[in-house]
């Protein structure tokens, strides 16, 4: 797990195939000062992850195409993060939603632990 300088007490963690093909990445950041509702602008879109509302985008610095993020409240002020991105494109039939479907499995099965782990 990294810790993250962005001044909002985020900590994350990479998963990689690198260099296996295909080069799919996720990283998992928990932003602990800043909810979903921040990431919203007129590239982004509300979407469900198990059942709770999120925010799906991409960044200025990765191809739209190859990658996914999505923005997940978890608590009053605090997100999860979820990213999916493959630099190379080598992933079969990848495209904005496939990327973003991608991400979503993975945030289902962290938003799955973190249930069991609050019980």
């Amino acid at each position: 797990m990294g810790s993250n300088n962005d001044g909002l007490g985020s900590r994350d963690c990479l998963w990689q195939r690198y260099p296996a093909k295909p080069d799919d990445a996720w990283v998992a950041r928990v932003i602990l000062k800043q909810g979903a509702e921040t990431y919203l602008s007129d590239t982004s879109r509300v979407t469900q992850v198990a059942g709770i509302s999120a925010v799906e985008t991409s960044s200025d610095q990765h191809n739209p195409a190859w990658h996914c993020l999505l923005y997940i409240d978890v608590a009053p002020g605090q997100s999860l993060e979820v990213q999916y991105s493959n630099e190379t494109g080598d992933h079969p039939g990848l495209n904005h939603a496939v990327a973003c479907q991608l991400a979503a499995d993975a945030a289902q099965l962290m938003l799955s632990n973190l249930r069991a782990g609050a019980h």
